[in-house]
């Protein structure tokens, strides 16, 4: 019996169980070091989104490289014609503000605004025009203040630009001693290639004493306006 005895204790339960314990730290160490090897999921999730960070700038640095190759271009034409067109609208609303303002004492000077960087061709027909009108001013005893309320190119055809000039004058006469409101409206042709030269004016005279033609009703005065 005692034989018996220890041949059951050396092939017993003792022995399963030290077998059972080894393969379950072989299994936990085997899984710890998948598990090291795979590393933490947010690594992965990071990596990824710093990789659409990266294409997203080169998309957008790409993009706006190109875009400004030809806008810059673009922008420089728009510039440049917004610069002419202002400068047309400036020459032409002195010009209009110049011959609005009258005095019958001083009717000279209404003529020489009249004629002033006008072309050779168009000289005549204004001074003309002061010579029907001078009279009907004297009589009258006729004068007017002038106030810009809106200039604007109306058309333009490479040198020659049309522009439109609205003006408010006050006006006073034997009449309308107290003074009378008006907007005299006029059409400035200008040649930008001799420097801006008027080469036709529609509208002078209008609201004037013995001038032809009716005010027209002008838009709210502009923005700064000259």
């Amino acid at each position: 019996m005692k034989k018996e005895d220890s041949v059951m204790s050396n092939t017993g339960p003792s022995n399963t169980g030290f077998t059972e314990q080894d393969q379950a730290t072989s299994t936990s160490t085997s899984t710890a070091t998948e598990a090291g090897s795979r590393g933490p999921w947010w690594s992965s999730v990071r990596a990824l989104a710093v990789v659409t960070v990266l294409a997203v700038v080169a998309a957008v640095t790409f993009g706006v490289l190109w875009a400004t190759d030809d806008s810059s271009e673009q922008l420089q034409a728009l510039q440049s014609r917004l610069d002419t067109e202002a400068e047309a609208e400036a020459v032409a609303s002195d010009y209009a503000l110049s011959v609005s303002e009258v005095d019958f004492r001083d009717l000279d000077a209404w003529r020489a605004a009249l004629t002033d960087g006008v072309s050779e061709q168009l000289a005549p027909k204004l001074e003309g025009a002061v010579d029907v009108v001078a009279p009907w001013l004297t009589q009258m005893e006729y004068t007017a203040d002038a106030r810009l309320l809106a200039a604007e190119v109306a058309s333009n055809d490479g040198d020659t630009f049309v522009v439109q000039v609205f003006v408010d004058m006050i006006s006073t006469s034997k009449q309308t001693p107290d003074g009378v409101a008006a907007t005299a409206t006029y059409t400035v042709t200008m040649d930008r290639a001799s420097d801006w030269t008027i080469t036709d004016v529609g509208g002078v005279g209008t609201g004037l004493p013995g001038g032809t033609g009716e005010p027209e009703p002008a838009p709210a005065p502009a923005d700064g306006g000259r």
